[in-house]
């Protein structure tokens, strides 16, 4: 145990030196005149490059869509096999307004409608559903209007 401490002040030791070792970067210094007067008439008229803004905190709204970019894909894909499952013919199944959604409570499911065929064959109409990929919350069978409220808007 005496050993296992030793160690770890010897890497916090070694992680602080390092780190004043490095050098910083500096701001770079104002361009000599005898360089600007060499530069060409159309790279003189170029807008500067903004400078990039300091990182801040996200806001939820930034973090909602990274992680609708992120993970929305795989889980409206995940979500229709879900539901396909559910269905009398999954292979009849038509999805609309499909999307993805993050929410904190729920983290990133998928909203959206399907058409499915009933026990005699014919469609039933678009009916809402909500999934996280394994669950299926399906309106008509289920009390979506909860879930959707929650998850969905």
């Amino acid at each position: 145990m005496k050993r296992i401490g030793v160690l770890l002040v010897v890497l916090v030791a070694l992680a602080w030196t390092g780190s004043k070792l490095v050098p910083r970067s500096k701001p770079a210094a104002a361009k000599a005149p005898a360089v600007v007067a060499e530069v060409p008439q159309e790279q003189a008229q170029q807008p500067e490059v903004p400078k990039p803004e300091p990182e801040r905190p996200m806001t939820a709204a930034e973090k909602k869509a990274q992680q609708e970019k992120w993970f929305g894909a795989e889980t409206i894909v995940a979500a229709e096999r879900a539901v396909r499952g559910e269905l009398k013919d999954p292979d009849a199944a038509q999805f609309k307004d499909v999307r993805a959604n993050y929410t904190e409570e729920f983290g990133v499911v998928a909203c959206g409608r399907v058409n499915a065929k009933n026990e005699f064959g014919g469609y039933t109409g678009f009916r809402r559903f909500v999934s996280g990929g394994r669950s299926v919350i399906l309106e008509g069978r289920d009390n979506v209007a909860d879930a959707w409220v929650g998850a969905c808007l």
